[in-house]
């Protein structure tokens, strides 16, 4: 248009307006805004309460404030826009001056302020503002319930919606939404059979509210009566299976969704990044790879991070490496993983150089970091350095140790020999130790054959997590390793009283692009027959093998 020497429409100018605007193209607006200088907008009502808007939703509301004081003539719109650009910044006493001084207000004017103190959490003025509404439409009400369930008062946002004269799916699906973070799905579930109508926003937010508290089997029935299905729900459900343990399934599911023509977003290909990892199948991983992550997306760290963390438990950690030499603009995020790869790998000291790496570029650790340091000072036998580290941690970073870092502290100084400094670190924890923790001085006891400390370590393990048939062996194998029968007699004695069942493992491997799944003594799979035949015959060669050496 320009290029045809065409002037445009007030409205067309404004219709672009309006798009950066909800695009948040904070540059290209001024750019464009300084094109209409030029060109004689600086008068046009509808072109400046555009402008208006564009600069107080990206958050210049001083530059907002600088051409509505320029206008000559402001309606509604110019004092709605300035106001809601206060509001939403937070500066809410400005806010309250426009709406005092305002010729005439709207309902939207009394929205923009109610907006605004819902925005600071100041749930007692919004709701003052409400009582004085001369009339309130359904986004008023919307707002109201909506700060209620954001400061966490079910009780308030469940009498608005009861008093509502009028209500529209969005708030039904508030309150879905509000029950559904609180963890109250019972609740959440009944406001959803209440709904006359729904959209896929309310089909998506209670089969995530089922994921997130574990619920997966039922978040899977709702997603498969779900009328229309979007890329957000696909990705709730795949990305729930691989968070829940059921990689195998994510997966499953994923082949159903290629065959929907719906594009994936990174936040989709992180999930099934995740289930990949989970098996450890490094060829359909990098089939997914190829297809849907492009270079530009490097750019994303999550997804770098995502994509480190999925080659290395897949068992590349050169690729990882690759990965991680290819991120822009390295974050926290892709040095820990990439840490905790080279950690989970026994490459102790590329852990440890890549961490003095992270320091230099004036990257501040987190408590995540310093677990891959320490899990990588385990792995390699550095006591030193991890006593170092955990000091580092605490003194330098104020970082106040997690059950994990003292477990894999407490790991570090067993495996060295440090029993009693060990034991001394759990009694000085600043947190209740778990049964990892005592687990590992327990293991430690076993190498050592440390009898007075086992039984200690093993006191607290039987209280808390009496039904781990493990503990109870180990503990009876270092009795037996000193020879006292007659403990071992009465650890035995303790299984069969508690009714104590050894858990069942499982494992599982990648055929031909199908995952293969085994526990033991299972006889369930198509071809047991062929592979005990098998096994057997392997069986022979060791026993066969070991005789001959």
């Amino acid at each position: 248009m320009q290029n045809e020497s065409v002037p445009p429409l007030n409205f067309t100018v404004s219709s672009i307006l309006k798009g950066l605007a909800q695009q948040s193209r904070l540059r290209d607006g001024e750019v464009f805004y300084g094109f209409l200088l030029k060109s004689g907008f600086d008068s046009d009502q509808m072109v400046q309460n555009s402008v208006l808007d564009l600069f107080s939703k990206c958050g210049k509301v001083d530059i907002a404030r600088r051409v509505f004081d320029e206008m000559v003539d402001k309606d509604t719109v110019s004092w709605n826009s300035m106001i809601s650009g206060y509001g939403n910044d937070g500066f809410i006493d400005a806010a309250l001056d426009l709406f005092d001084r305002m010729p005439e207000k709207n309902v939207v004017s009394w929205t923009a302020m109610i907006c605004g103190y819902v925005k600071v959490g100041d749930m007692a003025k919004a709701g003052a503002f409400f009582e004085r509404m001369p009339f309130r439409d359904t986004a008023s009400w919307n707002v109201m319930l909506s700060g209620y369930m954001d400061a966490g008062d079910l009780k308030s946002a469940c009498r608005v919606f009861e008093a509502m004269p009028d209500r529209n799916v969005g708030s039904w699906n508030l309150m879905v939404s509000g029950f559904c973070k609180a963890g109250d799905l019972d609740s959440a579930n009944d406001y959803f059979v209440r709904m006359p109508r729904r959209n896929i926003v309310s089909w998506s937010m209670m089969i995530d509210g089922f994921v997130k508290i574990g619920n997966i089997n039922k978040a899977k029935c709702l997603f498969d009566q779900m009328p229309e299905k979007n890329l957000i729900s696909w990705s709730t459900m795949i990305s729930g299976y691989a968070k829940s343990g059921q990689p195998r399934r994510a997966l499953e599911l994923f082949e159903e969704f290629k065959e929907q023509g719906i594009e994936p977003d990174e936040t989709f290909i992180m999930g099934i990044i995740s289930a990949c990892s989970q098996l450890g199948i490094l060829d359909r991983a990098e089939e997914i790879v190829n297809v849907y992550v492009v270079k530009k997306q490097l750019s994303n760290l999550r997804l770098v991070a995502s994509l480190i963390d999925m080659y290395a438990k897949c068992g590349s950690v050169e690729k990882a490496m690759n990965m991680f030499e290819k991120a822009y603009n390295k974050d926290l995020f892709c040095y820990s993983t990439m840490i905790t790869a080279f950690a989970n790998h026994g490459m102790g000291e590329d852990a440890i150089s890549l961490f003095d790496e992270m320091l230099r570029e004036n990257i501040k650790p987190d408590g995540i970091t310093f677990l891959g340091v320490l899990t990588a000072c385990n792995h390699g036998g550095l006591v030193n350095e991890g006593k170092r580290c955990f000091k580092i941690m605490t003194e330098v970073f104020g970082i106040q140790p997690l059950e994990r870092h003292y477990s894999c502290m407490v790991d570090l100084l067993g495996r060295a020999g440090c029993l009693d400094e060990a034991y001394n670190l759990i009694r000085n924890m600043n947190v209740e130790p778990s049964s990892s923790v005592w687990g590992s001085l327990l293991a430690a006891c076993r190498s050592y054959n440390n009898i007075e400390l086992a039984e200690i370590a093993a006191g607290w393990l039987f209280e808390i997590e009496p039904d781990n048939s493990g503990n109870y062996v180990l503990l009876s194998n270092i009795f037996a390793s000193a020879g006292r029968w007659d403990d071992v007699g009465k650890v035995r004695a303790m299984i069969r009283e508690r009714g104590v069942r050894k858990n069942r493992g499982s494992s599982w491997i990648e055929l031909n692009r199908d995952v293969h799944e085994f526990v033991m003594g299972d006889l369930s799979h198509v071809d047991s027959e062929n592979i005990y035949a098998v096994l057997h015959l392997l069986s022979d060669d060791m026993k066969i093998s070991k005789s001959i050496i």
